[in-house]
């Protein structure tokens, strides 16, 4: 078999528990990125949190993030595509949230806003993402149409559960909705899921769903998993994703991503002669 692209979240995928890219990850894409292959971060992070992992692999193509509603050109930092969810959506959700005291992160141009800096979900998200928020107070803003909004709740509280099970009840159809951690729901433009966006630049590059592996581990990648010939679910992904897709790898942590290239892709990768 041959592939033409290789899609990659991060957190929980091609990123091990200390957010790194692995010496056998980085040596098995680079070698493939040499034959041709397209190397796609696609993550529901933002662009900046992104942009240092792109260039750790010196990637030849574009960043998919915020879950797809920006694509990047990390090399300028030209945005190529930006679906943002409109303000009726926004004020609404934000609306809701604040009315049960969750905390938001919303994202515009490329900034990280919270209205608190002092909560523990802004510092652990800090933690996480290396990004710094900035304090804003939601009712300031003079443009409402947000790159993305998420809820965060770090008890994963039934509370919290069945809010995000309203939000996607009262907006289906008008917004995508997901949860990329089990503490994170994510709301975005309806016209945006990692799958939808990476067929659109997988056509951009002449590759079709059929000549692209795709690895993910969370809920927000399933779009991505299912569309693409090749979906691969992390050996730490859930049960629930793993029972939907047509492949599983090793954990993010045992080198899962390269693992599973070199066992279905090794004809790609026959010069590499330390397999």
């Amino acid at each position: 078999m041959e592939i033409k692209a290789v899609a990659l979240d991060l957190d929980g995928t091609l990123l091990d528990s200390n957010k790194k890219i692995s010496q056998e990850n980085r040596k098995i894409l680079k070698l493939l990125e040499s034959k041709g292959v397209k190397i796609i971060i696609v993550t529901g992070r933002t662009y900046i949190s992104a942009k240092p992992y792109a260039e750790m692999l010196d990637m030849d193509s574009f960043v998919i993030a915020y879950n797809g509603a920006k694509v990047v050109n990390y090399r300028n930092d030209e945005v190529v595509l930006e679906l943002p969810l409109e303000e009726r959506y926004a004020r609404r959700i934000i609306e809701l949230a604040q009315d049960r005291d969750f905390h938001i992160n919303l994202y515009q141009d490329n900034c990280w806003f919270v209205e608190e800096l002092d909560r523990d979900e802004t510092r652990h998200y800090s933690k996480m993402t290396g990004l710094t928020p900035v304090a804003k107070d939601f009712k300031s803003f003079e443009d409402y149409n947000m790159t993305k909004i998420t809820i965060q709740d770090m008890a994963n509280s039934q509370e919290f559960n069945e809010f995000c099970k309203h939000i996607e009840n009262s907006f289906k159809g008008e917004v995508y909705t997901a949860k990329s951690q089990n503490f994170l729901f994510e709301v975005l433009n309806k016209n945006v899921n990692k799958g939808l966006i990476l067929e659109r630049v997988l056509k951009s590059y002449g590759i079709s769903l059929d000549e692209c592996v795709a690895f993910g581990d969370a809920r927000n990648d399933l779009e991505m998993l299912k569309m693409v010939k090749y979906g691969v679910a992390m050996g730490n992904s859930d049960l629930g994703l793993k029972e939907q897709v047509n492949y599983v790898t090793d954990t993010n942590d045992n080198d899962g991503v390269a693992k599973f290239l070199k066992k279905y892709f090794l004809t790609q990768i026959v010069k590499y002669d330390k397999i």
